[in-house]
């Protein structure tokens, strides 16, 4: 049985096949579903509105069947769609081209022709494109064809395209990976574009001939888009390694920044604790380090690594002091080490809305030790008026379930990207997907 959710989440389950079926939808996801598609029948209008080339079959929709070169088919999205000033898209494609010089592949354009997004394939190469000339889409000659960024890749695989597409700041942010359970991912990316919304789905026979397979087609418009309103704030980072990004240089809130047009700065240091015995440092040395200059927002982790060093018997977790002032804060404890951070956070930057991230649940830490961390965080957050991102229970990633664990987290590095099957603690682009749009709302909520 395939399970679906909201775009951001779904993506990342549809690049691990094998975790699909474990993530059940949230209260969130259902009022933003455009388009849901998984084409185990066929769909109204038929052939999903390609008027040619296009038919339903074996559970997948297949495109550009039998088109001559340079040929198009073209799907129009309804006003509903168009209208929309954000949206999320995730699709699995493959293309069957077996001759040397052939290429398929699909557009994605706006109402006016600009380019939004396009995707092709040779018998070599993945290709992939977020400029290029203006077109009608009447056909596809090569002086039309998207400026491409090109990539090897096996041909015989399915890939999975997530696509989030911002139409007020003309925004697309992809990712590009195998569809498979250790899956590879080809490429990812924000970049800005022309396109102003999404109108045509356009499939493309570039040249020769090739049948081109499409499936799980999913369209929302995001529940707490950003809608352009924190462009250009300044936001300051801080925290251990899912903050900092492990070995890659883009953590979640890289992603939230490139998407948003933020402005940021990261201090956040690989094994950084809140507690007072971290082994790269406590993250109130991060705060105190940085500049004076107050940002729009702060937004930092912290437990991760204070679980293993509380379970050792390092420190204690500790209480909630009774009142704000420093002096009744016991420091050699986790709760009082949060609020001596809080506190000198508050003194630095007053105007700065603080955003606490409560990260995923970890298959790496002791369970009991999470829920009592977790447990005296918020309680300190509700104290100070911190805002919280709440991973751990706004979102369905849990990585004490092992499918959860081997897609949605990397210890290393392949060509380039994080790879699958960590340890359960830092995220791979898959699973930052399940950070971003939580950030994003905490961010923008009132």
């Amino acid at each position: 049985m395939r399970i679906r959710r909201v775009f951001w989440h779904r993506a990342a389950a549809a690049v691990a096949a094998a975790a699909l079926a474990l993530i059940a939808p949230t209260a969130r996801a259902a009022a933003g579903v455009l388009i849901d598609e998984m084409f185990s029948a066929q769909t109204s209008p038929a052939n999903f509105g390609f008027p040619t080339g296009a038919a339903v079959g074996n559970g997948v929709l297949n495109v550009t069947s039998g088109m001559r070169n340079y040929t198009t088919s073209v799907k129009t999205f309804d006003a509903a769609v168009a209208a929309e000033r954000t949206l999320d898209l995730t699709f699995d494609w493959k293309t069957a081209v077996a001759t040397n010089g052939n290429k398929t592949g699909i557009e994605l354009r706006d109402s006016q022709g600009n380019l939004v997004f396009s995707l092709a394939g040779t018998t070599t190469e993945l290709r992939y494109g977020v400029t290029g000339p203006v077109s009608n889409s009447a056909s596809a000659p090569d002086s039309l064809n998207p400026t491409w960024t090109k990539i090897a890749y096996d041909r015989t695989k399915w890939y999975t395209v997530n696509l989030h597409l911002d139409f007020t700041l003309q925004r697309v942010q992809y990712l590009i990976s195998t569809r498979e359970t250790a899956a590879r991912v080809m490429t990812s990316g924000t970049a800005s574009i022309t396109g102003r919304n999404l109108a045509k789905f356009v499939a493309c026979n570039y040249y020769g001939t090739g049948v081109q397979s499409i499936d799980n087609v999913r369209l929302t418009a995001p529940a707490n888009a950003a809608n352009g309103q924190l462009q250009g704030k300044r936001m300051y980072a801080f925290g251990d390694s899912i903050v900092y990004g492990h070995n890659y240089s883009r953590s979640f809130v890289n992603l939230t920044a490139e998407r948003e047009l933020m402005n940021l700065t990261k201090y956040a240091v690989n094994g950084a604790t809140i507690g007072p015995a971290g082994g790269t440092g406590q993250i109130l040395s991060q705060v105190r380090g940085a500049s004076s200059q107050s940002p729009d927002y702060v937004a930092f982790n912290g437990g991760t690594n204070d679980a293993g060093l509380i379970y050792e018997g390092r420190y204690r977790v500790g209480s909630m002091a009774p009142g704000f002032d420093p002096a009744t804060f016991d420091r050699s404890t986790y709760a009082g080490s949060l609020e001596t951070t809080l506190h000198t956070m508050r003194t630095k930057w007053p105007a700065a809305r603080i955003v606490y991230v409560a990260v995923h649940k970890l298959g790496s830490r002791d369970w009991n030790t999470q829920l009592a961390i977790r447990s005296v965080t918020l309680q300190i957050c509700t104290k100070w008026g911190v805002t919280v991102a709440d991973v751990f229970n706004d979102t369905a990633l849990d990585t004490r379930i092992n499918s959860h664990r081997v897609a949605y987290t990397f210890n290393g590095l392949v060509n380039g990207y994080p790879g699958t099957g960590g340890t359960g603690t830092h995220p791979n682009l898959a699973g930052i997907t399940f950070y971003v749009p939580v950030l994003t709302a905490a961010l923008t909520q009132p």
